[in-house]
């Protein structure tokens, strides 16, 4: 059984990102998209649901402001999708009933407990999105300087040297194939902030290349070039971009049928891996420009790590007060339904 562990999305300049409309949009699945507040068993029923298929290959999607919840799940044989449709990452079915079905959990509370918290739940949901705001805040502060450095970066940049590498190294580990179909590009978004910090999924069973870092520019290329490559020879390339920056950009790429994973160690993630092959990018950059922008590039990177802990600290504050409004719907939630509505679903998954 393989699973691949992931986010559905992340925190970004311009509120959350995700590219998962597109899983929604592939007519060769059918999407549950499960409508209700927090606190209301959404997570927990696509858990169970994951637990009822055990052997079956599926993707995990956890949430960037709670990682220990679940915003979708992904049967792979089965092409059934289970996804979070609410804020904020609002789905809606584009084809309702063939393609897409909303699950309303709204039908198992009881709205006249919720109508006499109607202020704590007024007030608290402010609170909460006030916290939102104040990381996006940052964000765009942190998007502002590391895009600094990502300029010195490009300007630095031997893109002949860097592309004659990538050259060689695809022809070296990307085997041609026997069918002319091109391969194509999707999204899996392996790094997001979260509340106990930026975080990475790293997926299991694959052989890792970590691309270290610090000026952005040359790992993206690289990232882009071979994605390019592998489509070009037939391979699906998985895609996980960094939602931090102004402009979405290439962090990490998998190969799933080679079982490759190509994963970005920079300033924001400071990723480490216990085995790996290391490709350092310093190489590729002129020294004599680098050096000559060395104070800049120290306090972007201060400013940065300063920026991110402040991004961390309100969503820290965020899930404080999403976790009180979750009490008010829990205490208003007819979970038994809840339940009976998950053993149907399972027996329907089951039967087709």
């Amino acid at each position: 059984m393989n699973c691949l562990t992931c986010f559905l999305g992340g925190s970004s300049p311009t509120g959350f990102r995700t590219h998962f409309d597109e899983m929604i949009n592939d007519t060769r699945y059918y999407t549950y998209i499960i409508k209700g507040g927090p606190g209301t068993g959404k997570s927990s029923l696509m858990k169970r649901l994951a637990e009822a298929f055990p052997d079956e290959d599926k993707e995990i999607y956890h949430c960037s402001s709670d990682p220990d919840s679940l915003d979708a799940v992904v049967f792979l044989k089965h092409k059934v999708i289970f996804v979070d449709g609410t804020a904020p990452h609002c789905f809606d079915p584009e084809y309702p009933g063939a393609v897409q079905q909303i699950l309303n959990l709204g039908e198992f509370w009881d709205a006249r407990r919720l109508k006499k918290n109607k202020e704590g739940v007024m007030s608290t949901t402010a609170d909460y999105l006030q916290h939102h705001a104040r990381c996006r805040r940052y964000i765009t502060a942190l998007s502002e300087v590391t895009g600094d450095t990502a300029q010195i970066g490009r300007s630095a940049l031997s893109e002949e040297k860097l592309d004659g590498f990538v050259n060689r190294l695809a022809k070296k580990i990307l085997p041609r194939r026997s069918s002319a179909e091109e391969g194509k590009l999707q999204y899996r978004q392996l790094s997001a902030i979260t509340p106990r910090g930026y975080h990475t999924y790293i997926p299991e069973g694959y052989t890792a290349y970590l691309l270290s870092d610090r000026l952005y520019a040359g790992s993206e290329r690289f990232l882009r070039r071979l994605a390019d490559i592998a489509c070009k020879k037939g391979y699906t390339v998985s895609v996980s971009v960094c939602t931090l920056h102004n402009t979405e950009k290439f962090e990490h790429i998998l190969i799933p049928e080679l079982k490759l994973a190509f994963l970005t160690s920079n300033p924001i993630n400071e990723l480490t891996l216990p085995e790996k092959q290391i490709i350092n990018f310093r190489r590729f950059y002129d020294k004599k420009t680098v050096s000559a922008k060395k104070l800049r590039i120290r306090f972007n990177e201060a400013a940065a790590k300063n920026l991110l802990d402040e991004a961390v600290s309100s969503l820290v504050n965020a899930k404080s007060e999403h976790d009180k409004l979750e009490q008010y719907f829990i205490d208003a939630v007819d979970f038994d339904g809840v339940n009976r509505l998950c053993y149907s679903l399972i027996s329907q998954i089951k039967a087709e």
